[in-house]
């Protein structure tokens, strides 16, 4: 195997070839490669050394700010929202109406998922579970037509076969697969009661199971859809549409992003973002947005560090209307709320 080493001998003998050769240059360049090799030999025996130690230890769970604890990771019920105050029968009418409530619980679908990412407001509320071990995600709207306009977001082969009628309960629904690699994924949807409708979309291998985890989804409680920043500079006619919360059990820490849309009458939208923010320092901005400094991320995104998040306003993709001004308005009027560790002070 040939090094620099011997490379610069070669070249060196070249060049004086028939005279007397200098061995200064070589000694040197050895003792820099062995110097070099040796510090490698330590780096690698002190790796060593920390994995043992790791695998002795608890995992340190690493919250945002930086903050550590010595928990283990979150367990699967930090992917839950708070719950609301008042316990009580869902109703058709409040589904989707108020972004900061969600009006089910998800029962066994928590379990083995590492992410989970809720939503609340323009008329549905949904849950979305991520893991090693599979994925769902289960919707709840005012109408039918809403669920079929909803984009899949579960990986399938693309063929839907036809439906059949199955019970969710006590209550009548349709289920239909489709088919994806060695396993099915099946869509459950059925009125938990009338006027509401809800959707389960699982990986199951059969129509039972399917419809069996449909029916541990619970409908006689609340919780509160809660990022960890209030929108206090809205434009007139503006309010509050859309809620979503993603959160993740990694040694990270458990909140991974945010999300709030705000809009109008006119149909005017936009999104603003939190997700902490990454090592390095705050991003340097030549705009104002309130007491903060914002800078262009493209023609169409405003952002702005305020620790321990970057906070983004998409002005198109995730929004449409509003300009570039009024993004900045927003933006002012973000406000950090609680302890970014816990949902509960949210």
């Amino acid at each position: 195997m040939f090094s620099d080493l011997d490379e610069q001998l070669a070249s060196t003998l070249k060049h004086r070839a028939g005279g007397d050769v200098d061995p200064t240059p070589f000694v040197q360049h050895a003792r820099i490669r062995g110097r070099r090799l040796r510090l490698r030999r330590r780096a690698l025996i002190a790796g060593g050394v920390a994995a043992a130690c790791a695998a002795l230890t608890s995992v340190v769970l690493v919250l945002p700010g930086g903050r550590t604890t010595d928990d283990p990771i979150a367990p699967a019920s930090a992917l839950m929202l708070p719950e609301a105050r008042g316990a009580a029968t869902v109703r058709p009418e409040e589904v989707g109406a108020d972004p900061a409530t969600v009006h089910f619980s998800p029962g066994a679908l928590v379990s083995g998922a590492e992410y989970a990412t809720w939503r609340a407001g323009r008329g549905i509320e949904s849950v979305e579970f991520r893991g090693r071990s599979g994925q769902a995600r289960f919707v709840l709207a005012r109408t039918e037509v809403l669920l079929d306009e909803l984009q899949q977001t579960l990986s399938s082969a693309g063929r839907p076969q036809p439906r059949s009628d199955v019970r969710v309960g006590d209550r009548p629904g349709v289920a239909w697969f489709d088919p994806s690699g060695d396993r099915q994924l099946w869509f459950v949807r059925w009125q938990p009661v009338d006027g509401l409708w809800a959707q389960l979309d699982t990986y199951a291998p059969t129509r039972d199971e399917a419809t069996g985890t449909a029916g541990r989804v619970r409908f006689d409680g609340a919780h509160r859809c809660v990022v960890p920043f209030r929108l206090e500079s809205v434009p007139p006619g503006g309010r509050l549409l859309e809620c979503s919360v993603t959160f993740g059990r990694s040694a990270r820490g458990t909140f991974v992003e945010g999300a709030l849309v705000v809009g109008d009458a006119s149909g005017r939208w936009l999104t603003v973002r939190a997700q902490p923010a990454p090592a390095g320092g705050a991003r340097a901005g030549d705009l104002t947005a309130g007491p903060y400094r914002a800078r262009r991320q493209g023609s169409d995104v405003l952002d702005m560090t305020v620790e321990p998040f970057v906070v983004e306003a998409f002005r198109k993709g995730w929004g449409d209307g509003y300009t570039e001004a009024e993004g900045l308005t927003i933006l002012g009027g973000y406000r950090p709320v609680g302890d970014p560790s816990r949902p509960d002070t949210w």
